[in-house]
């Protein structure tokens, strides 16, 4: 604090403050000003931070924020603010009530960290001379133009936008916050002193200004508006919220980004503001608690936007600079398709050299596939004029054919943001402990639920790993891209900054070959992984593998967790699909095997003119052998499983591993030959399967299963298959616990069961309680009452 005499002119027009401090007496640690009157002269307040904020982003927001709470809604309207090395000064006049709240605090501050920090002061600094600088003046000019210039915003008329109150020009002189609650408490008087304008109010945007405390709003109650924007504050009581807007009605309120939305009682610590506010962030009440859809409450889809079809394609061009959502729809009439597949096909027409493509809000509706887009116009034109709009399945040469409607609805805050979501997904990602990235199976995140990210598209991709780049650039270590249906990464440069980048786990993806990966040649990796891609079936044996990524990664030294240099050779890949067609069947199979194999044995014959005798034709005879052979235990973990053809029609599976022959509990009634019990023996089986029909179940999806023929050997083991057989654990399911269903899953069986049956809601829920809600028992009750005539035609709908 410098006593020197100093004239402050602000070039405003004001009168310059002359500041002559004819009191030297400096009040510091102490809770009282004697015999001193604060008057309605200048006074200097001194904070002494001696440098401890230097490092903040905000050191003056982070000091006035402080002393609005030490002077708790007391007039205080700082000018003059300087900053300093290790002491911050401003001036303040007709705040008598405000100082005395200061020295109650013996010259204290509180920061939001719980920090102290002492503060001085010095009362009358400078004399108060007419038409000096006055902050209520300039805020009351700044509001009253403000109120002049009302703005429109998503679709809402006359907002007064009150967004970063104390960033205006005019305020370059002065310290304005609605943080301050004398400040809040004067412009809400301005606006309702303007009888003039006041009355064109629609709502008020007070979004981004600190603010805590909303009391001063009251005066402004008991009027319907549109909106009231409080995002971007500092509001964390609900009581005092409640308390502030009892009297306070709008359609929506909005509190994105304020500490009230995290706690973890919201939003029912504001269910007293439902009658005053329809929406809370875009959302009803009721659904606060859930992430809601613009398709569930804000979009009519049989009348908003224009719809597009093959009949008006012309149209198109009329939207190319809209920035509004899009919504796509692609009739499916018996769900054939889920969400994940749906998406793997219809992702095969877009252009990999056009804008990014983010499917948003997914939703099946009255048999159709819908999503919204935005802010990709030239792929929307790529799958009009150049696609048709038509959605090819390669198995089988089918064609969807869809319809989309532009502009049915525009942008809202609360809207999703593909690119904030993935960078929050990213940042969800990283293990720290580990140094780790951890991108497997990326769509699936939580904070990605209302967006389709798919790193299939090579552009996207780029995206991703260049947002990793920045936020782990000294950091991260390893970055692990599995199950991610990667077909290119021709990226991979963007990594260049990660400079501790040592490892990349790319399996379990849609690689086909080394040149789709080459841009990651580039990077000084030692570990990398591509198993589970079909490159590697590209090459005969592991030796040629290994050979051809050395070319590509001259610097590895480890791949697919195998050592090169300990161990240059390569496992063999343990399991084998020739067609990923074949997919969907390979676990049903060992699913169904554990039943349908319960008692293999070596039918070797050595007596090879009879060896005819261990053929058997015609299931009867067949499940009667099987029947008589011992009861054996399966080491799933030792299975491998190799599907040698599919095409649609058929498959050959052929299933190698481990058993055990189990100690034998009773002879077996042929011949009293006793088992041999309690012995490991290894096994091959090759199935022939046929698809005998289809179009079955419920939902009519569902194939059945034959096996035309079927291969059964038995061997001896290896030393090592014995050694590791059994190594590890699987749960015995039957006797796993049942768990309840909740209310939803009973909901959903009530309606399903009433939807197959026909039956009115009481015989449903009569019927379905009856079998403990189990559905196949179920409808085998309802079956079995029907023949027993035990359910009258009143029951049916």
């Amino acid at each position: 604090m410098s006593n020197q005499m100093r004239v402050l002119d602000f070039g405003d027009g004001s009168v310059p403050i002359q500041l002559d401090y004819p009191d030297s007496k400096i009040f510091s640690k102490c809770s009282s000003y004697g015999d001193r009157v604060p008057g309605t002269h200048w006074n200097e307040i001194a904070v002494h931070h001696n440098g401890r904020l230097e490092y903040s982003p905000n050191p003056e927001q982070i000091i006035m924020d402080a002393l609005y709470q030490a002077t708790d809604g007391a007039d205080f309207f700082p000018v003059f603010y300087q900053r300093g090395k290790n002491v911050d000064t401003m001036l303040a006049r007709n705040c008598k009530a405000a100082i005395d709240k200061l020295f109650k605090q013996r010259l204290s501050i509180n920061l939001e960290g719980g920090a102290s920090i002492p503060i001085s002061i010095q009362l009358g600094v400078a004399q108060y001379r007419r038409d000096q600088i006055t902050p209520t003046f300039h805020i009351a000019r700044v509001v009253t133009r403000l109120m002049k210039q009302l703005i429109q915003r998503d679709g809402v008329d006359g907002l007064l936008n009150l967004d970063n109150f104390g960033g205006h020009p005019e305020f370059k002189n002065l310290v304005v916050s609605l943080g301050n609650p004398s400040i809040l408490m004067n412009v809400c008087q301005v606006i309702h002193n303007d009888d003039n304008e006041r009355f064109r109010l629609n709502g008020f945007i007070l979004s981004n200004n600190r603010i805590r405390d909303i009391r001063p709003l009251t005066l402004l109650s008991n009027v319907d508006y549109a909106l009231l924007d409080l995002r971007s504050n500092k509001i964390k009581s609900a009581e005092r919220l409640c308390r502030a807007l009892e009297q306070f009605r709008a359609r929506e309120l909005l509190l994105e980004n304020n500490p009230i939305v995290k706690i973890s009682n919201f939003p029912a610590n504001i269910k007293s503001l439902e009658s005053n506010f329809e929406l809370v962030d875009g959302k009803p009440f009721n659904m606060l608690h859930k992430s809601v859809s613009p398709l569930d409450v804000e979009i009519d889809l049989e009348v908003d936007g224009a719809r597009i079809d093959t009949n008006n394609m012309w149209k198109l061009p009329e939207f190319e600079n809209s920035q509004h959502w899009h919504a796509f729809f692609i009739p499916d009439p018996i769900q054939e398709f889920n969400q994940e597949v749906f998406f793997d096909f219809f992702f095969i027409r877009l252009d990999p050299t056009l804008s990014n493509f983010y499917p948003c809000y997914y939703k099946y509706i009255n048999t159709e596939h819908v999503f919204l887009v935005r802010n990709c116009f030239d792929q929307i034109a790529h799958l009009v004029n150049n696609c048709n709009l038509e959605m090819t399945i390669p198995t089988g040469d089918r064609i969807f054919r869809y319809y989309l409607r532009m502009n049915v609805s525009t942008v809202k805050q609360h809207h999703v943001d593909p690119e904030e979501c993935i960078q929050k997904a990213v940042s969800q990602c990283y293990v720290a402990q580990n140094r780790m990235l951890n991108l497997e199976r990326f769509h699936s995140r939580e904070c990605l639920k209302d967006v389709m990210v798919s790193l299939s598209s090579p552009k996207i991709l780029t995206y991703v790993l260049s947002v990793a780049s920045r936020k782990f650039m000294t950091t991260c270590s390893e970055i692990r891209l599995c199950h991610n249906k990667i077909l290119v990464l021709d990226g991979a440069h963007v990594l260049g900054m990660m400079g501790c980048l040592r490892a990349v786990d790319l399996s379990h993806n849609w690689v086909q070959d080394l040149s789709s990966i080459h841009s990651l040649g580039n990077l000084p990796l030692k570990s990398l992984v591509l198993h589970g891609n079909k490159l590697c079936r590209n090459y005969r044996l592991p030796s040629e593998y290994v050979r051809a990524v050395k070319e590509v990664f001259p610097q590895l030294t480890t791949l697919d967790g195998v050592d090169l240099q300990t161990n240059p050779g390569q496992s063999l890949q343990k399991n084998f699909l020739c067609d990923t067609g074949a997919y969907e069947l390979t676990p049903k199979i060992l699913q169904r095997l554990s039943k349908y194999n319960k008692h293999a044995r070596n039918l070797r014959n050595k007596d090879y003119s009879k060896a005819s005798d261990g053929v058997f034709i015609g299931s009867t005879y067949i499940v009667e052998i099987l029947l008589q052979l011992p009861r054996v235990t399966h080491d799933f973990h030792s299975l491998q499983t190799d599907v040698m053809h599919y095409d649609g029609k058929g498959a050959v599976i052929y299933v190698a591993g481990l058993l055990r022959d189990e100690p034998p509990s009773t002879r077996n009634g042929h011949g009293g030959r006793t088992d041999i019990g309690d012995v490991l023996l290894g096994f091959s089986r090759q199935f022939v399967v046929t698809f005998d029909e289809a179009n079955l179940g419920l939902g009519k999806r569902a194939r059945r299963l034959k096996i035309a023929n079927e291969r059964l050997h038995i061997t001896n083991p290896s030393k090592t298959a014995i050694r590791n057989a059994f190594s590890v654990n699987f749960p015995d399911l039957s006797e796993r616990q049942v768990e309840e269903d909740s209310l939803d899953v009973k909901d959903h069986k009530l309606l399903l069961f009433q939807e197959v049956t026909g039956l009115i809601s009481t015989w449903v829920t009569s019927i379905v309680e009856e079998a403990d809600w189990d559905f196949e028992r179920a409808l085998k009750l309802f079956i079995q009452k029907n023949a027993d005539h035990e359910i009258p035609d009143l029951a049916f709908a």
